[in-house]
């Protein structure tokens, strides 16, 4: 049977009255999240958050609807935003790519992007991505031949088969920006390829940056194609009433969080916890996992989240479901007994993944998986002070969602122990450090890179 995962630990202690110290006000400032948490709460059971606006995004967008009378009005919303947008300072890669974009919409005298492109690994692919966009506004030092060479390059002689979709979805419209330059038709199953990916909301997977790149290419390549105007009906669908779009709604994601997190409160139990299971059933994929957002294949980050918030639920003994998530749990794990985030060749296990998906598996009996090499992956990978995680930065999220996945274990005791000897007064902790610069997964604006 799954075993019992509570969410705030002491509900009883934790409700707003007259006392005082630190549980009475903590009690109050979980009341208050409670309360804000049900008037945001959709009618499907799940959270929609929107992310902050980024440069990338908007600017991309912004580029795609360029000359096309009929959307005038709202690239002229995204300009704005895009004329008083600050560039995003962590990295200086990152900033550099930011100041560049935001002038994107700004043709006359502009140059192709060049920082980075020297570097292998992510920068070099970020850089590829900002020298397609160069390309499509004819900044100055821009190829068609060298676009379309490094786009074939980076797909390999697989195609991108093996690379995370969406990367793949925008290298082939990379390549279908630089073939239409050279008189090379686009493919036709390679526009038969993208009208089976589109979602029925027009985008592709979700994401405005996908969904703009692809757009920039098909207007060139298919302008009056069902799938252009499906992609530009969904991109004016989805655009913000301050003008701009957004990265990605989580909302599988999200929702698993909010379960984890206030479950166990009363108020919410009663009132928003039923509807938010039920989402979190109705939102597994036919291979057996979760993904972060409907439009994306099952992630394994997700899938161990979701677990652990339907574990000690009667969502949770439910046969068929248990069955496929043991199911994907076995296909998804490496020969080492971990697992990695995203189904594609170049992912590398996280530790906040793997311990998502080992505690995830043993809340919720899933049979016939071995947990005892990721346990010990883990213990290896812990510091004095924790775990560093790759999704978020701050110390406190590695010793609250990777310690649980070995507890009881010296190494996870020692973890608590450094986090509360490093709290402020009051409670609170220190701001993360900024990321590596050669950090493909924590460095904000390129999460769909």
């Amino acid at each position: 049977m799954p075993r019992p995962v509570s969410g705030c630990r002491v509900p009883g202690l934790l409700r707003s009255g007259p006392g005082t110290g630190v549980v009475a006000e903590t009690g109050r400032c979980l009341d208050r999240a409670v309360e804000f948490a049900l008037g945001r709460q959709a009618g499907d059971g799940a959270w929609y958050v929107p992310s902050e606006p980024r440069i990338l995004e908007n600017a991309v967008v912004a580029c795609s609807l360029a000359g096309l009378e009929q959307v005038r009005p709202a690239r002229e919303r995204a300009v704005r935003w895009l004329e008083g947008a600050s560039p995003q300072r962590h990295d200086a890669f990152v900033f550099a790519a930011d100041q560049w974009l935001a002038g994107l919409h700004r043709t006359d005298g502009l140059t192709a992007f060049t920082a980075g492109a020297s570097q292998g690994g992510p920068q070099a692919r970020r850089a590829l991505y900002l020298d397609a966009l160069g390309y499509a506004v004819g900044a100055t030092g821009s190829d068609a031949r060298r676009l379309l060479d490094q786009a074939r390059a980076a797909l390999g002689p697989d195609r991108g088969r093996r690379l995370k979709p969406w990367q793949r979805a925008m290298l082939l419209a990379f390549e279908a920006l630089a073939g239409v330059a050279m008189g090379v038709p686009l493919p036709w199953h390679t526009l038969q390829e993208w009208e089976q990916a589109q979602s029925p909301d027009g985008s592709f997977h979700g994401m405005p940056l996908v969904t703009g790149m692809l757009h920039l290419a098909l207007t060139r390549a298919a302008p009056d194609h069902r799938v252009t105007r499906r992609c530009r009906d969904g991109l004016l669908a989805a655009q913000q009433t301050d003008g701009t779009w957004r990265f990605l709604v989580s909302e599988v994601w999200d929702t698993g969080l909010m379960v984890r997190g206030l479950r166990g409160h009363p108020r919410f139990d009663s009132a928003a916890l039923p509807a938010a299971l039920d989402f979190l059933v109705s939102a597994q994929k036919p291979d057996g996992g979760w993904a972060c957002t409907a439009p994306l294949a099952s992630d394994n980050d997700t899938t161990g989240n979701t677990l652990l918030a339907l574990a000690g639920t009667d969502r949770a003994t439910d046969p068929a479901l248990i069955a496929a998530a043991a199911r994907y749990a076995r296909s998804r794990r490496t020969p080492e007994g971990l697992w990695t985030t995203w189904h594609s060749s170049d992912d590398t296990p996280a530790p906040d993944v793997v311990a998502h998906m080992a505690a995830g598996i043993d809340a919720a009996a899933l049979p016939g998986i071995d947990l005892a090499p990721a346990r010990r992956w883990l213990a290896s990978r812990a510091t004095a002070e924790g775990w560093a995680s790759y999704w978020y930065l701050a110390p406190a999220y590695g010793a609250a969602e990777i310690g649980p996945a070995l507890a009881p274990h010296a190494v996870s005791h020692a973890a608590t122990s450094a986090l509360l000897a490093s709290a402020r007064r009051p409670p609170a902790w220190p701001s993360p450090p900024s990321p590596p610069a050669d950090s493909a997964r924590t460095t904000p604006p390129w999460h769909a890179g």
